[in-house]
């Protein structure tokens, strides 16, 4: 490698480092190991919390170390659905997003609350894929009317939460501005009824815009219509109201 090349930052440490503290390894072995003096065990913890990025120098022990094993698991299986028959696809990134629509059903007069729907989002190389996907069991149902107990019976109920769930959608290697969009697209239908099963569900149409935008602002990216309130020249506050009073 060249002088630039082991100079740059290397976007998957968080994930190394705690895949070395998973094989009992301490901050304080990972700094040395980093190249690091041993005292430096808060440069870890910031590495380990994604909060600042190691050069591919200091990673590269475990680079070396658990660079097939991350690989592994930086890939995912999904399933989708052709003319009745499942049938497998994988793809390869970090899941920065899961997010599962549940529906009440009263069941032998209790309340449960069942996944029926669910988006995933998948960060590869700067790029972002967005899956839609149904609850597998759900294909006999009348989409447009409310989950009974009697559909309970008939959703896959696998311990591998992956199984459980069919991909209808696909938004491939979409940009940052993109996979916002996408997503917004996604949680408007939660208001005109236009997603998958149908659903009229206010709030999580404004649950999957903040989370989306939260998890985006995770991974270096702010939204157009965020605006930072430490810029601003007032606080926001209702004029009409007196300075100090609440905003209701």
């Amino acid at each position: 490698m060249t002088e630039k090349q082991v100079d740059r930052k290397y976007k998957y440490t968080k994930q190394l480092v705690r895949m070395a503290i998973e094989h009992g390894m301490t901050n304080k072995e990972i700094a040395k190991k980093a190249g690091l003096s041993d005292k430096s065990v808060a440069q870890v913890t910031r590495w380990r919390k994604g909060d600042s990025l190691a050069t591919v120098r200091q990673m590269q022990f475990f680079i070396n170390e658990f660079g097939d094993l991350l690989k592994r698991k930086m890939e995912h299986l999904f399933c989708y659905k052709d003319n009745g028959v499942i049938k497998h696809f994988k793809l390869s990134g970090e899941i920065i997003l899961r997010h599962v629509y549940k529906e009440k059903v009263r069941v032998d007069r209790k309340d449960l609350r069942v996944g029926i729907l669910r988006i995933v989002i998948i960060k590869h190389n700067e790029k972002f894929t967005l899956l839609g996907q149904y609850r597998i069991g759900l294909e006999e149902r009348d989409r447009g009317h409310v989950l009974s107990d009697s559909d309970i019976g008939k959703l896959v109920q696998s311990s591998s939460e992956g199984a459980n769930w069919v991909c209808y959608k696909a938004d491939k290697f979409l940009n940052a501005k993109e996979i916002v969009e996408a997503t917004d697209l996604y949680a408007r239908s939660f208001l005109d009824g236009s997603n998958y099963m149908r659903i009229i569900e206010r709030s999580n149409h404004s649950e999957i815009m903040f989370l989306v935008r939260e998890q985006m602002m995770k991974n270096g990216f702010t939204s157009e219509d965020i605006f930072d309130l430490d810029a601003q020249d007032e606080i926001i506050n209702d004029h009409k109201q007196t300075q100090g009073e609440p905003i209701s």
